[in-house]
Order: structure tokens, then C-alpha cells, then sequence
């Protein structure tokens, strides 16, 4: 896990390494109330962005808005976001990260307007270290080949797992004396049934 308080955050440069799996907490302003005025209070607008917005320090669409740091009189304690660096998410707003991809985040102040531009960069490394980002990017592309090639749909992309006729178990009939008894007694009430019809008529 890392932390990341926005004081650490005041270079104009700041890189970090993740691996997969890790979180990246960010920890907004916080001060207590009568500390400061309210219009000094430090409020910063936080966006994922590509490395040309990042360079540019100019985020390219409202969408790209991941956190705000908005309440630095929180009764409690600061606001804190946190980024998981995973491969695969089961949310729609979720962002997924592969191993060997840098990411960027930059932060524009909202108390002030200005220049001031707050960049950081992540970068995702593999389970031992950036020496396997080679490796690790020849699987992705492996991987990102075979779904392109119809995924599971492609009967040679397939695991035993994924057949449904594998996955069919083997059911046996229930040879038990209970359903030997069943038959004669319905074909007995059957008849009954008849010949009570047809003495009434």
C-alpha cells in the first residue's frame, strides 16, 4: 500500500511503483476548523489523464475527473481516496491497470487559479520488479491475441473448463422399490376412477 499525503505531492514531478494488486491511497488537505480561513483552505481537482495531458498539465474532458478534495474541515479526519492497481474490475466506473504501463494523475488547485500544475506518475511493475516488463508484456499480448481471436468462442482458445459438454455430470437413473409402486397404484386409481364413470351413466 502507499500512502500519498498531497505535502509529498508538491514537486512538479513525482513517480511511484505499484504492483498489481497494491492500493494508492491519497490523503487530501485536512485541517481542523479556525485553523485557517475557509478561502485558504487548499481544495485540489485530481484527473487520470494520457501522457500528453499530463505533460500538458490540461486534462482533455470531465470524464477523466477521478477524485475532489473538496471538504478540508472534515469533522473527522481528511478525505482519503484509494486507487487498486488490478488487472480486471467488475465495476463499469472501475479502471483497470496492466503491469509495465505507466499511469498519469494530475491535480489543479481549486482554492486558487493559477499555473500551478500537481503531476504524478505510476508506474505498474511486475511481481519482482520492472526487470520482467518485457515478459510481462509479451503475455499481455499473447493473451489480448487469443481474445481478439474470439476468446473462449474459439474452440482452440477453449479449457476443458469452458466446454459446457464437459461440464455436463453424469446422471444415473434411481433404480429404488418406491417408483416400482407408483405405477400400479396410479393404473389401479385409473381404473377405479373409470369404472365409477361408467356406473353412473
Amino acid at each position: 500500500m502507499c500512502l500519498f499525503h498531497f505535502s509529498s505531492f508538491l514537486w512538479d514531478d513525482y513517480t511511484v511503483e505499484v504492483r498489481i494488486n497494491d492500493y494508492l491511497d491519497i490523503i487530501c488537505p485536512h485541517y481542523t476548523r479556525g485553523e485557517i480561513p475557509s478561502q485558504e483552505a487548499e481544495r485540489y481537482v485530481l484527473y487520470m489523464v494520457e501522457l500528453e495531458d499530463y505533460e500538458q498539465c490540461k486534462p482533455e474532458s470531465f470524464d477523466q475527473l477521478r477524485w475532489e478534495c473538496s471538504r478540508p474541515f472534515a469533522p473527522h479526519a481528511p478525505e482519503k481516496f484509494s486507487e487498486k492497481f488490478q488487472r480486471f474490475t467488475p465495476f463499469t466506473l472501475g479502471k483497470e491497470f496492466r503491469p509495465g504501463n505507466s499511469y498519469y494523475y494530475i491535480s489543479k488547485p481549486l482554492h486558487h487559479h493559477g499555473q500551478e500544475c500537481l503531476r504524478l506518475k505510476v508506474d505498474v511493475v511486475g511481481s519482482h520488479g520492472s526487470k520482467n516488463k518485457k515478459k510481462i508484456i509479451e503475455k499481455d499480448d499473447e493473451l489480448e491475441a487469443k481474445m481478439a481471436a474470439g476468446g473462449v468462442h474459439n474452440l482452440s482458445n477453449r479449457l476443458p473448463a469452458d466446454d459446457p459438454i464437459a461440464m455436463i455430470p453424469v446422471v444415473q437413473r434411481s433404480v429404488g422399490s418406491s417408483g416400482a409402486h407408483l405405477a400400479p397404484f396410479s393404473s389401479l386409481v385409473t381404473l377405479v376412477s373409470i369404472l365409477v364413470f361408467l356406473l353412473l351413466h
